[in-house]
């Protein structure tokens, strides 16, 4: 039994969300919970016509909007699914056929496009970041087991969480990196720029590492794309 959990917002200008969630429903054993930030583009229709339970969650993180969905979750184990990720279809039965002792991991990652950047940044997210410092991106597809983590599972921060998350993880032992991809959408690179979106990444996490704000590192992540929902209204003091 699989609980998977999509947090969304604004999501139907891509065009992905209802392929993603015709397959994730066709899959046995599994329930998708949809926890949505108030989208006003047809995303909770969506969600709806699909057949996934759809929470509203307006003006949240994508943080809180995960921990919403494990909360509500039925079963143990845990699918944290990015929005603009698609698993290959593979990936689910991969996924459920694995041993209990497998606590937590996340499949490999792919983009949509073919770029030596981009390709790059693939291999550097799977073989060097996962398979050596224990730390999945959320678009890798996170699953674990949420009775291993106090509430609320995923730490409530604006932009990297799911690196919080993973340092909480990792204690557990090293994440397992499945082969079925997660397949992410370039739409961050296409609209900024691919040489430009790969130097906002490693300032963004020179940001993290120096313990900057993170409501102002997303705003400035997120400054004319609003991909990932709301952020704190106020300024960081």
């Amino acid at each position: 039994m699989l609980s998977i959990i999509l947090p969304t917002s604004e999501e139907m200008a891509l065009g992905w969300l209802p392929d993603t969630l015709q397959q994730l429903m066709s899959a046995p054993h599994i329930e998708c919970i949809v926890v949505d930030n108030n989208s006003r583009d047809g995303t909770a229709d969506c969600a709806r016509d699909a057949g996934c339970r759809l929470i509203n969650c307006p003006d949240s993180s994508r943080a809180q909007r995960l921990n919403v969905g494990i909360e509500a979750a039925r079963y143990e184990r845990v699918l944290l699914h990015h929005p603009r990720s698609r698993l290959e279809p593979t990936a689910i039965p991969a996924l459920q056929a694995l041993d209990r002792s497998v606590a937590w991991g996340g499949f490999t990652h792919a983009f949509d496009h073919a770029h030596p950047l981009l390709d790059w940044t693939s291999y550097y997210s799977n073989r060097i970041r996962m398979d050596r410092s224990g730390i999945v991106y959320l678009d890798h597809c996170i699953f674990f087991y949420r009775s291993l983590l106090a509430a609320p599972a995923v730490p409530e921060r604006y932009i990297f969480e799911d690196t919080a998350l993973s340092l909480r993880l990792r204690r557990l032992g090293p994440p397992r990196r499945l082969a079925p991809r997660a397949i992410t959408s370039s739409i961050r690179y296409a609209r900024n720029g691919i040489w430009r979106q790969a130097t906002m990444n490693q300032v963004m996490k020179l940001g993290y590492a120096a313990r900057m704000p993170d409501p102002w590192l997303n705003r400035i992540y997120e400054r004319g794309l609003g991909l990932n929902g709301a952020t704190r209204p106020n300024r960081p003091q």
